[in-house]
């Protein structure tokens, strides 16, 4: 009888991702992945795209919204918990990869006496992650000293797919640097890079700025005001659909600090400077990204004192000593997570 895997988690590319690093890994293992998801329209796209079936939830978060928003949630929760319980079967085995779409399928795993397991992708474990690790035969972290951790825990890195894996070193001197906001953008990115580029051009680089679809227009006005955009040392996107391509084409990456973007920055190779979301649930975007910085793999920029000479002082120090900080990336710890986490839940 074929297993089956329920990957439950959404919301954002770094609770997505990690599920599909997985759900590759036993691609040919005789298991079969199911997700369940939001709908917010990405998992729709990308699940499709690679051919895994899935179920997406009409639901919104609880945590950061008003009163009467977090009513409505608790409501479409009941109905998706209702859903949920038919989509799950007797003999599966569920994984919880994090957000808001995973724990319909995890209360459903403790109804039904399921081997359930989750994945923390970021360094400090938020409170509904904590209360559920209670009742996981095992807890997947990230990182080695993630914050708050509950559970049985195992450290196995965030799963990357792997096409991030065989991406070629970074060379010498390289000046091409790549900007990442995420799937929605930064504006505060945006604002520094644009701020930044007129002296990183004039000192060789070249810019490959990923602005997040609403952003567009206004970063692309940013550069026509500096008289940039014609320049042909800068390019300017609203969304990356092949990210490890990118990276591959890069030196630097100047982004924000999600889980899954570090462990992508730190499989391909790339120096990063991160500037961390401020916001981030228990600000664990700064603990993410202090995680490369200790190793001399990133440096991190905070929100509080992010300005425009900040991230050419960044760049500039890793152009000065970028001999030493490739070393370091090389011999940064690097996990083989999927097949960790395959294993710790014995499957495939």
């Amino acid at each position: 009888m074929k297993e089956r895997l329920i990957i439950a988690g959404g919301g954002t590319g770094g609770h997505l991702y990690p599920g599909i690093a997985v759900a590759q890994y036993l691609k040919d293992k005789n298991v079969e992945c199911f997700f369940i998801v939001s709908d917010r329209g990405l998992e729709r796209r990308v699940l499709t795209e690679l051919g895994y079936r899935f179920y997406e939830q009409k639901q919104t978060p609880l945590k950061g919204v008003n009163i009467f928003t977090r009513i409505r949630s608790l409501f479409r929760l009941l109905k998706e918990i209702s859903v949920c319980y038919t989509l799950v079967r007797r003999h599966d085995t569920v994984l919880m990869t994090g957000g808001f779409a995973s724990a319909a399928a995890g209360i459903i795993a403790v109804m039904k006496g399921l081997k359930l397991y989750m994945h923390e992708q970021n360094s400090v474990m938020g409170l509904t992650n904590r209360i559920f690790a209670g009742c996981c035969d095992r807890v997947f972290l990230s990182f080695p000293e993630t914050i708050n951790a509950a559970g049985n825990t195992i450290v196995t890195g965030n799963p990357v797919r792997e096409e991030f894996k065989s991406i070629k070193p970074a060379e010498k001197g390289g000046k091409r640097i790549l900007v990442m906001g995420g799937s929605q953008g930064s504006r505060l990115v945006n604002i520094l890079v644009s701020n930044s580029a007129p002296i990183l051009v004039d000192r060789g680089y070249t810019i490959v700025h990923q602005t997040g679809g609403a952003l567009y227009e206004e970063t692309v006005e940013k550069y026509k005001v500096k008289g940039l955009l014609d320049s042909g040392k800068v390019t300017v996107c609203g969304y990356i659909d092949n990210v490890a391509e990118a990276l591959e084409n890069c030196d630097i990456v100047i982004a924000r600090s999600g889980s899954g973007t570090v462990f992508e920055v730190t499989n391909a190779g790339r120096y990063a400077i991160y500037v961390p979301f401020a916001k981030a649930a228990d600000n664990h975007q700064y603990f993410n990204a202090l995680f490369a910085e200790k190793q001399k793999g990133a440096k991190v920029v905070t929100e509080e004192y992010a300005n425009a000479e900040k991230i050419i002082e960044a760049v500039i120090d890793y152009e000065e000593n970028s001999d030493l900080y490739i070393e370091s990336l090389r011999n940064m710890k690097k996990y083989e997570s999927a097949a960790l986490i395959a294993g710790g839940m014995n499957i495939g």
